[in-house]
Parts: structure tokens; C-alpha cells; sequence
């Protein structure tokens, strides 16, 4: 994997800086320690940082064609690249490297923006072609690789693969975008294609952007992919075969490499099933690596252990225990914006023993949006059957009144938990869903912003966004509708971004068989009945793996990557974490309600609640704000 980097200008005689670039680049050395380049003429630059995984001789970057008329710098690997090399060959294209960076450039000769269309794989680029004058930026289907932008205020393009990149243009204006306070205390993580940041922008999954110096005004954003073609709630006759075969595909085709390669480990049924087929697939024992906790309620290390000993890995288990605050400054400096995410903690761990061991590791991710694996598209099932009951304009102000009156009993049996239910079905399906997904329910926020802070947003909210996409298919179910909310915001906002950048942080590459874009097209077509039995979940995929998995990969109930945020918060001093959230520079923008900050650490502390996970945001916000002010 890599880093990249490229500034356009529509003026040719445009002088860009020289210096600038070269510091843009090496901010990013640890996505790319295996070598650098770059390339400044004519109002443009194109550099970059390479890891080398494929052609470790011949894909250095920039690279051009053998014309000498398309340069790229690219993120990433192209699948079906060796297809495409031999389609391309057939048409008259001359190689000088076995590397698929070299195909895309000959693709883009050959097809122009069309080339997106060609290429299956995890990608992330910009190009520029000397005889049309234009500059092509592009970003996979589904987000896998992240591709930054802004513009300057002398009409620089600047692209960038991570925001730290992009500070080193002193001419990018660094004011904060409050709106993504408000996707970022709601959801842990900043809706693209936002930043922290008001200037610079994430390129949509799915995109491109095309410039042009013969046409200065031209800016095209544009989307070549989108899940809404694909998306539908019919109920698909599959076959539990062609999944096998698909799934084993995918994983072959993610193992093309000419470094070692491993995988990540959980023993939860997604990472077990791609140790299965990497074992199938390998004449050698597959490397694999999980992450244990201190606490045996977050520790799945066990049954990655004996998912270990059935495949017959070379296994290693890191143990974590994390209860002081030197992981939040770790987390912000990964991120580069606020980032509420935990299972970024042993994500990171794991990526840095992994890459002790490997350069290449494959994981499960993706899984639970597709196959609908979280515990959310469950409840949301089952409230939905509740509703389709009970509910109706008689009986709806009831469950309001229950929402609003029955305790909140965390630590009593889960038959008396009854509060979040009455209060969503006293709400529409997509504010129940959103309610589960955020950090905080809407109330507690409510008490916690500023009189002055909901003014500034003037109406906007995470909560609306998420109404805004469920809206685009509304012909589709609550839980279809979720699905399609989830792959929009929650796979690239938070699990993609989590495991690019904790991954890249070590110069570890990391690739997502269940996010073929092929494989995650027949699956949005599935109904989600198909997946949602009864207390089962994922049963299409599941079904798929008897006879390859054993039973109690199939049969365990899923535990979900995170960490025991509640307890690790609870061996803190409170009046520690009370200095560091309410910290000058958190205070000074006038956001929240500070005796409300008080009260939400006091109640943690003294276990009246568990607000862990939204401490645990406050905290991150606090260290990015105070790095920002340094």
C-alpha cells in the first residue's frame, strides 16, 4: 500500500513548491517505506510513497506510460489487473513492468474515465495525462482506500490520501467544520464526505473527480458506482454453492502477492471463514494473529486459539491491557481528526504485531453489512414486527409515555431492559436505528451542546443525514434501508477508515475479500429475511460454510471487536479525565454545557451509568483540539 499526493493548477506556468510537495510526501512515509518519488511541471505534481507489495523491482512511482504521456501515483491493488494487462496487450498496449499500476494508466488511454469501470480491487489515484491536460482522481466502490481534496485560495487542487498530508500546504485553511462535531458526538466518526475540517473533503466511495487546464472552470465530481443500483429487498433464490465459490474466489484473488501475507483472527465466523479458505488455498500455514483483553468478558482470544488449531495456522495472541490516556494522543495522530472508534486501540496493536510477521493481511470486514451480522439489523427486525402489532395512533403515545417514565435498569435481567424498546417503538424505524448506532441518545446531547453551538448548526444534525439516505430508498424496507445507510456511512466513515489508517500506521496492507465489489452487488440484492432467522443472523453466509467451518465457529454468538471501554475509563482518577476534557481549547469553543460534562464523567465514575464510550469521545476531541492549538 501507499500514500499519495498530487497538486494541480489550471495555469501550466503555474510554479508549484517544490518543497511543499516533497513535505507532503514524507508525512505519509509510513503508508509507503519502501521508496518515493515525485514529478513538478507545467502546474502539476504527483508524488508518493510506496510499500511494495506487487513487481517489487518495476512499480515505482510516479510511474508513466511507455509513451511518457500518463503519470499516476496510486493507492492500492487492482484483482483482475493480469486480465486487463492481457485485454490491453491484444489492443496494441506495450508494457515496461508487471505491475498493475502500470494497467491503469493504459486503461485510462484506452477507455478514459471509464477505466473506474474496468478495475475490481481496493484503489485510491490520481493521474495526469500530458496531451488532454487533464487531471483524473479516483476512489474504489465501497471506500477501502481514502483519497483527501481541497482547494486553495490561489486555485490549487491539493489531493492527498491522509489529512496530515494535506496541513503541510500552508495555504489550506484549517478552520473547524461544526457540523462534523455533530456527525462526530453522534456517531464517533465524521460523515464523508466531510472533514473536521471546513476546506478539505473526502472523495465519496465510488467517485472520481476530472480537471482540466484547457478548461479552468471544470470540476467534475462525479459517481461511477452506487449501491442504489444495486440495493433491493426481493427475495433472491441463491445457492448456497455459488456463495462457497464466490467467497473462495474472492479470497484467492486477495491473495496475489510477492511478499508473506497473514490474516486477522478473531474466531468469529468472518475471520475463521477467510483463514479457511486462505488454508485451502495455501500449500503453506497460513500466519494469523488476534488480540486478547484483560478482561475475559471482551476476550475472544480463545476461540481464535482453537480456530488456530483446526486450520493448522502458525497463530500468535497479543494481550492488551489499556488504562492510562497515552492511546488517545496515539489515536489522534493516526486519524488526524476526531476519531470515538475504541476497537482502534487493538486494531492498532494487532496491526503492529501482524506486521512483525507479514506485510499483506486479510480480514473479515464488510461481512456484517452484507450478510447483516450487527445486532442492530436484528432489533430493528424485531421492533418492526412489534410495530406492524401494537403500534398505531392509539397506542403510539403510550409507548412515548413508557419511553419516557420506565427506568433505565442496565444492571437488572435483560426481560426488564424494556426501556430502549418502548422508546423505539415510540420512534420511526430510521431514528430507533440511529439512536442504537449513536454514542449517546439524543436527549444526553441535547443537555450537552451549547445554547450557542445548536444555534450555529441551525438544524443540522447526523440524525437528518441519516434520514436524507434512507429517503433514496424508500421503496426499500426498514432494515434494507439501514443496510443501505450503513455501507454510505458507517463501513467508510468508521470501519474502513479504522483499519486503513491503523494498518497504514505500520506499513501493513490489509484486504477485505467480503468487499468485492461483484460479491457485495449479488449480496444487496438478498431480502433480509433470508439472513434474519429468529435469534440467527447471517445465515445465508453461514450456510454457505458448513462442512468448511466447524460447528463452533457456527454455532458461537457473535462478540463484535471492541474493548472494555467502561472499565479501562473507571481505573482513571476522575479528577484526571476532568483536566483533560474540559481543556482550554475544548472550552474555549463553546460547544458544550460544562456542568453537564461534569455530571456525564461524576455518573460514569460513581457506575450509576455507563458513558465510557462517550467519555471516551470527549477525550479524543479534547487531545485533537489541544494538538491543534500547539
Amino acid at each position: 500500500m501507499c500514500g499519495v499526493v498530487a497538486i494541480f493548477h489550471h495555469d501550466h506556468l503555474f510554479d508549484i513548491d517544490k518543497n511543499t510537495v516533497e513535505q507532503m510526501n514524507k508525512s505519509q512515509t509510513h503508508r509507503g517505506p519502501d521508496g518515493n518519488g515525485s514529478y513538478i511541471a507545467n502546474g502539476i505534481a504527483l508524488a508518493h510513497t510506496r510499500l511494495a507489495i506487487i513487481d517489487l523491482e518495476g512499480g515505482e512511482q510516479p510511474l508513466f506510460d511507455q509513451t511518457n504521456t500518463v503519470g499516476i501515483t496510486y493507492n492500492g491493488e487492482i484483482y483482475n489487473y493480469k486480465a486487463l494487462r492481457n485485454e490491453l496487450i491484444a489492443l496494441g498496449y506495450k508494457f515496461n513492468t508487471n505491475s498493475d499500476t502500470e494497467v491503469i494508466v493504459n486503461a485510462w488511454l484506452e477507455w478514459h474515465t471509464q477505466c473506474v469501470e474496468k478495475l475490481n480491487g481496493m484503489f485510491a489515484f490520481v493521474l495526469f495525462d500530458k496531451n488532454t491536460k487533464q487531471m483524473f482522481a479516483a476512489r474504489d466502490r465501497l471506500g477501502i482506500k481514502p483519497l483527501h481534496w481541497a482547494k486553495t485560495p490561489d486555485n490549487q487542487i491539493v489531493f492527498a490520501s491522509e489529512i496530515k498530508a494535506l496541513k503541510k500546504h500552508l495555504q489550506i485553511p484549517l478552520n473547524i467544520n461544526l457540523k462534523s462535531i455533530e456527525d462526530y458526538m453522534s456517531l464517533g466518526y465524521i460523515l464523508e464526505p466531510k472533514s473536521i475540517y471546513l476546506a478539505i473533503n473526502k472523495l465519496l466511495p465510488g467517485h472520481y473527480i476530472l480537471l482540466d487546464q484547457n478548461s479552468p472552470e471544470l470540476f467534475i465530481n462525479k459517481a461511477y458506482w452506487d449501491l442504489k443500483d444495486h440495493i433491493t429487498s426481493n427475495t433472491k433464490n441463491y445457492n448456497i454453492d455459488d456463495v462457497h465459490a464466490h467467497l473462495s474466489q474472492t479470497v484467492q484473488d486477495r491473495m496475489m502477492a510477492d511478499v508473506p501475507l497473514g490474516a486477522f483472527l478473531s474466531g468469529g465466523l468472518d475471520s475463521s471463514a477467510i483463514v479457511a479458505f486462505m488454508s485451502q488455498l495455501s500449500a503453506e500455514p497460513i500466519i494469523t494473529s488476534s488480540i486478547g483483553f484483560d478482561l475475559s468478558k471482551y476476550d475472544e482470544s480463545f476461540f481464535a486459539e482453537k480456530v488456530s488449531q483446526h486450520f493448522k495456522t502458525k497463530h500468535s495472541t497479543t494481550n492488551v491491557s489499556v488504562n492510562d490516556l497515552s492511546m488517545v494522543d496515539l489515536v489522534v495522530n493516526t486519524f488526524d481528526e476526531p476519531f470515538a472508534d475504541n476497537s482502534a486501540i487493538p486494531t492498532l496493536i494487532l496491526s503492529k504485531v501482524t506486521r512483525e510477521k507479514v506485510k499483506v493481511a486479510l480480514s473479515g470486514d464488510g461481512s456484517d453489512e452484507l450478510f447483516f451480522g450487527y445486532r442492530n439489523y436484528q432489533m430493528l427486525n424485531f421492533e418492526e414486527k412489534l410495530r406492524s402489532i401494537f403500534v398505531n395512533k392509539l397506542t403510539k403515545p403510550i409507548f412515548t409515555l413508557l419511553a419516557q417514565h420506565y427506568p433505565k435498569l442496565d444492571k437488572a435481567p435483560r426481560f426488564l431492559r424494556a426501556k430502549s424498546t418502548f422508546k423505539a417503538l415510540a420512534s420511526d424505524p430510521i431514528t430507533s436505528f440511529y439512536n442504537a448506532m449513536s454514542l449517546s441518545d439524543k436527549n444526553t446531547l441535547d443537555k450537552l451542546y451549547s445554547y450557542q453551538f445548536k444555534s450555529q448548526l441551525a438544524g443540522y444534525s447526523a440524525l437528518n443525514q441519516f434520514k436524507s439516505l434512507a429517503e433514496e430508498v424508500n421503496n426499500l424496507s426498514p432494515v434494507k434501508q439501514v443496510q443501505y445507510i450503513d455501507f454510505k456511512t458507517y463501513l467508510p466513515g468508521d470501519i474502513l477508515t479504522k483499519v486503513d489508517r491503523a494498518s497504514m500506521a505500520c506499513s501493513l496492507e490489509v484486504r477485505v475479500p467480503f468487499l468485492d465489489y461483484k460479491l457485495v452487488e449479488w449480496g444487496l440484492g438478498l431480502n433480509e429475511k433470508l439472513n434474519l432467522k429468529g435469534q440467527q443472523v447471517k445465515k445465508v453466509l453461514a450456510n454457505s460454510l458448513k462442512g468448511l467451518l466447524p460447528n463452533f465457529v457456527l454455532e458461537r454468538k457473535k462478540m463484535g471487536f471492541t474493548s472494555p471501554l467502561d472499565e479501562w475509563i473507571r481505573q482513571i482518577p476522575q479528577a484526571t479525565l476532568e483536566k483533560r476534557i474540559l481543556s482550554k481549547p475544548l472550552v474555549s469553543l463553546n460547544i458544550f454545557n460544562i456542568n453537564e460534562l461534569k455530571a456525564t464523567i461524576e455518573a460514569h465514575q460513581a457506575r450509576t451509568i455507563n458513558n465510557g464510550v462517550l467519555i471516551w469521545a470527549l477525550l479524543v476531541l479534547a487531545s485533537f483540539l489541544k494538538k491543534e492549538q500547539n
